[in-house]
Formats: structure tokens, sequence, C-alpha cells
């Protein structure tokens, strides 16, 4: 009677120790898989540089156009997937990428002491899509209407826009803006947008005064 009793509590006993080798073995698989995950994720990961224009505070606070009207900067990079992500398409993606660089110029780098922004979180974006080299840029019209800018802060902000995207990304010729998916003929109501632009308006209108 004792040996039987020996003899199942021996079997129970390598029944659990199969057992508990087995969670463990499934357990470090699942931590391996994890991590092998993780680390193709960041594989897929490739860096994009993007140039970034802001706005030179000694032309906003003097006027003085020789120092330039524009600021690039170059020192922050976005990083994109190398293939499209579950659930997502490849135009989401891309789409993302854009707005991604125009919410870099919400905010001036610290190192960047000679410049300002007029691209804030105050003008939403809708989205932003890219056909035949132009860049459609969909802002919210509500966010619009309760602007107040002058035509100072309305060319700085199409400005910035323009050259950040047609300088970022080479699938970028020119930018035309869209409210709330519609075309406009103006953002705040100073400047004509009506058509594609492919240039800073700032620029241009320097050029223009030199001219004149």
């Amino acid at each position: 009677m004792e040996k039987r009793q020996h003899r199942t509590f021996g079997l129970f006993n390598k029944r659990m120790l199969c057992l508990v080798m087995s969670l463990v073995l499934i357990t470090a698989t699942a931590v391996a898989l994890t991590g092998c995950g993780q680390r193709q994720q960041e594989v897929q990961r490739v860096e994009k540089a993007l140039k970034l224009y802001y706005v030179n505070s000694q032309f906003v606070e003097t006027g003085d156009e020789s120092q330039g009207t524009l600021v690039e900067y170059d020192g922050i990079s976005i990083y994109l997937p190398e293939e499209t992500p579950d659930g997502m398409s490849s135009a989401d993606v891309t789409s993302r990428s854009y707005t991604d660089a125009v919410i870099q110029l919400w905010e001036v780098p610290k190192d960047l002491t000679n410049a300002v922004t007029m691209v804030t979180e105050r003008y939403g974006l809708n989205d932003i899509t890219v056909k035949d080299g132009t860049a459609y840029v969909d802002l919210k019209g509500k966010d619009l209407q309760e602007g107040s800018g002058g035509s100072l802060e309305e060319l700085c902000f199409i400005s910035q826009i323009v050259e950040t995207l047609t300088n970022s990304f080479d699938e970028i010729d020119q930018v035309q803006f869209l409210v709330d998916g519609q075309e406009a003929e103006t953002l705040l109501g100073h400047c004509d947008v009506s058509e594609p632009l492919s240039d800073s308006l700032l620029e241009s209108a320097a050029a223009d005064t030199i001219q004149e």
C-alpha cells in the first residue's frame, strides 16, 4: 500500500514539474517574441530630417528685411515607418508625416533665439494630402474665423507652412490651402490663397517692395 502511494506521489510530482517547465517555456518564448517584435519595429522606422521655417524676430519687431524674413532650422527630425502599420493606409502614414512637420512649427526651438512663429495650435489642421506635387493643407474654418490676426500674421503663417513643406518633402512642389475641404480666397482676410503657392509670400512681398 505504501509503495503504491509512493509511486502515485512520484507520478504527481513529475506531472507538476512538467507543467511548471511548460509554463516557464511559454513565458520565456512570449517575452522573446515581444522583444524581437519591438526590435523589428525599431528597425523599420526611418529618420526624416525636416527643414522648418520660422519668422525672423528682427523683421517682426522693426520691419527690417535686410537680414531676411524667414529663418531656416534643420535640427529636428520625424520618424516614419518603412512599412505601413496595420490599420493604416499608406496615405494615412504620409498625411501624418506632413501634419507632424507643420506641428513642429507650433514652438520655436530653444536654440533658435532670433525667431518667432505665427503657426500655432490655435489654428487647427484637418489633414494634409498630396496629389501630383500639390500639398492640400486643410485648415479648420472655425479656428480661422475666431482668429484676429493682421496681414503680417497671415503672411507669416502662410509662408512658414509653404516653405516648410516644399523644402522638407521632395514630392511637394506647391501648397494649396483649403478651409474645411473647400478652396478659399483667403485665410484671415488679407492674403490671396485661391491658387497654389510655391514660394514664401513674405519673400515675394519683400521683392515687390524693393522693385518699387
